[in-house]
């Protein structure tokens, strides 16, 4: 974990019963003023990022703009009724397909329920909730212009993003209104003012650079069961913050751990609470496995 990330992330002590989670988590839902959502992992040792940007999937996150085409070629009736590319990367998260987009929850006890997933029996570890406070500048709705620009970074190239990373870098503080100017008239801003156009003919093509380094969280429609279900939204990164790149209001994030030993009877405290797999995902599919699960022997 890098130097930064330790300073914006705060641990808290483990948490091995339902109501101790639920007791640490509404002191800190009523100390932290801003907007909060929550994520949860079964790993604690896993970071906060979109699965597009695990090392793992480096070659995936190379053809980003690649793979999104071939997921539309492939089933464009799916994807007929999205308006612009939030939409689409939502719907593809939905699928699978990993995105630039970090799953979170409005409602803390969903996101134990992930954090309490055991995993595979050779692959046990504590599970983490992680809280997020999100300041009111980073806080967007789906039809912002600035989800609309971190979004269509997914229709770029590989080389013309690093490019955009490099010419941000440059940006100086000394006439910085002309430095934005001078950065957008640049071939490959122009080419990304291209792509928001295209969903939204009315946009101004005056992209400030540092904002494409910035995650928001997005309000997103809530068209989707399970996003619904969930209580979902997401947070949506950019471009990966390098050095020489600094910005204000920084999300800030806080772990709750929860021990391996204590992940089935906090399972079963939620299930008695109604949240499950069949609730948390309203597919027919899962809801046809739990039944079966109900009258298996």
């Amino acid at each position: 974990m890098s130097m930064n990330a330790s300073k914006r992330i705060q641990s808290i002590k483990k948490l091995n019963t339902l109501q101790a989670y639920i007791t640490e988590m509404t002191a800190y839902a009523s100390a932290q003023p801003l907007f909060k959502c929550y994520r949860g992992q079964r790993n604690s040792r896993w970071e906060n990022i979109p699965a597009l940007f695990r090392p793992e999937l480096a070659k995936l996150a190379e053809n980003e703009k690649q793979a999104v085409r071939d997921l539309v070629s492939i089933h464009p009736r799916e994807f007929s009724d999205d308006e612009t590319m939030f939409d689409r990367l939502v719907r593809m998260q939905h699928f699978g397909l990993p995105s630039r987009l970090l799953d979170v929850s409005q409602n803390p006890l969903v996101a134990l329920y992930f954090a309490t997933d055991p995993g595979p029996p050779d692959q046990e570890a504590d599970g983490a909730v992680t809280a997020f406070a999100i300041p009111e500048e980073r806080e967007k709705y789906f039809d912002s212009d600035a989800v609309s620009c971190l979004a269509n970074l997914a229709n770029m190239t590989a080389e013309e993003k690093t490019e955009i990373a490099k010419l941000g870098t440059r940006q100086s503080a000394a006439n910085k209104e002309e430095e934005i100017k001078r950065l957008n008239g640049e071939t490959v801003y122009q080419r990304l003012h291209q792509f928001i156009r295209s969903e939204k003919p009315h946009f101004l093509p005056i992209i400030e650079p540092i904002d494409l380094f910035k995650p928001y969280y997005v309000h997103p429609k809530m068209s989707n069961r399970r996003i619904l279900a969930q209580a979902g939204g997401f947070i949506i990164h950019g471009l990966l913050k390098s050095r020489g790149i600094r910005f204000r209001h920084q999300i800030k994030e806080t772990k709750f751990i929860i021990p391996m030993g204590a992940k089935a009877s906090l399972r079963a405290s939620l299930e008695l609470l109604g949240i499950n797999d069949s609730t948390l995902f309203p597919e027919l599919d899962r809801a046809a496995n739990r039944i079966k699960a109900t009258y298996s022997v």
